[in-house]
C-alpha cells in the first residue's frame, strides 16, 4: 500500500499540474491519520491551483475532522467561490453549520446543492435531518422518502426514513422499513437498531433487547468496513474503528428510547450490555 501511494504521488507529479503532488501527499497523510500535515499539503495545493475547488474541499474536510469548524467553513466557502456548482463544498459547509446549530443556513446550503443535483442522496438526507431538528417532521419525511425512492437499498436512507416514520407515529410502516433494511443489508447494525426502536415504542422489552444484541454484534465490523472505504489503513484504521465502535455502543446504551428497560437486569443481559 505504501509503495502504491508513493507511485501515485510520482505519477501525479508528472501530469504538469503543480498542485497534484500536494493533493496526493495530503490524501496519503489523511489515510494514515496525519491530518495536520495533510492540511498543510492541501493549503499548498490550493495556492498552486488558484481556480480549483478540490484542494479547498479536501482542506475543509480535514479541518472539520480536526475540530476546527470555523476554518473548515472558510475553506468550503472559498471552494464555493471558486466553483459555485461544487456539491462537495455546499455539503461540507452545511455539515459545519449544522454542527454550530445554524439550521437555516445549513438548509440553505443543502437546497442550493439539490438545485444542481436533485438526486444527491447525501444532500437529501442531510436536509431531512435539518428539517427534523427544526421540528418540521413532515418536510423531513418528504426528503427521506425521495431518497428511498431514488435508491431503495441505501442503508442510511432506509434507516433515517424508518426513524422519521416512527417519530411521526407511523409505527407499522416504520417497522416494515426496518425489516426491509435487515433484508437488503443483513450485516449492518442499523436495521436491527431500528427494530429495537420499534419494539420499544410498542413496549416489547424482550424484542427490543434481542434486536439490540444483534445490532451490537454488527457495530465493530460495520465501522471498520466504512472507515476502510474512506481510505484509512493500518494503525490509523484500527484506532478509528475502535473509537467509532466504542462511541456507537455507548450512544446505543444511553438512548432515551430504551430508558424504561435499561435498569432491568434481564433486559441488559439479553441486549448484551453485561
Amino acid at each position: 500500500m505504501r509503495r502504491c501511494a508513493l507511485l501515485l504521488v510520482v505519477l501525479l507529479g508528472c501530469t504538469g499540474d503543480p498542485a497534484a503532488p500536494h493533493l496526493a501527499r495530503g490524501n496519503v497523510l489523511v489515510n494514515n491519520g496525519k491530518r495536520e500535515e495533510a492540511a498543510a499539503e492541501y493549503r499548498e495545493a490550493a495556492r498552486l491551483a488558484p481556480r480549483a475547488a478540490l484542494p479547498l474541499e479536501r482542506l475543509g474536510d480535514t479541518l472539520h475532522d480536526l475540530g476546527r469548524a470555523d476554518e473548515a467553513l472558510a475553506a468550503y466557502r472559498q471552494a464555493s467561490a471558486r466553483e459555485p456548482g461544487s456539491i462537495t463544498a455546499r455539503i461540507g459547509a452545511a455539515r459545519v453549520l449544522l454542527g454550530q446549530g445554524r439550521l437555516a443556513d445549513a438548509r440553505g446550503e443543502l437546497t442550493l446543492a439539490l438545485r444542481d443535483q436533485p438526486s444527491n442522496l447525501y444532500a437529501l438526507l442531510s436536509r431531512g435531518n435539518v428539517s427534523q431538528r427544526e421540528g418540521n417532521l413532515k418536510t423531513a419525511l418528504l426528503d427521506y422518502e425521495t431518497a428511498v425512492h431514488l435508491k431503495s437499498d441505501n442503508v442510511p436512507a432506509l434507516y433515517q426514513y424508518g426513524l422519521a416514520l416512527l417519530a411521526d407515529g407511523q409505527r407499522q410502516e416504520a417497522e416494515r422499513t426496518f425489516d426491509r433494511l435487515v433484508k437488503v443489508a443483513p450485516d449492518s447494525p442499523e436495521g436491527y437498531h431500528g427494530r429495537a426502536r420499534g419494539a420499544a415504542v410498542r413496549g416489547d422489552a424482550e424484542a427490543a433487547a434481542r434486536a439490540l444484541r444483534e445490532a451490537g454484534r454488527r457495530v465493530a465490523k460495520d465501522a471498520r468496513a466504512q472507515l476502510a472505504e474512506q481510505g484509512l489503513t493500518g494503525e490509523a484504521l484500527e484506532r478509528a474503528a475502535a473509537e467509532t465502535t466504542r462511541r456507537s455502543l455507548t450512544e446505543m446504551r444511553s438512548e432515551t428510547a430504551f430508558a424504561a428497560f435499561a435498569s432491568d437486569a434481564a433486559f441488559r443481559r439479553t441486549a448484551g450490555w453485561e
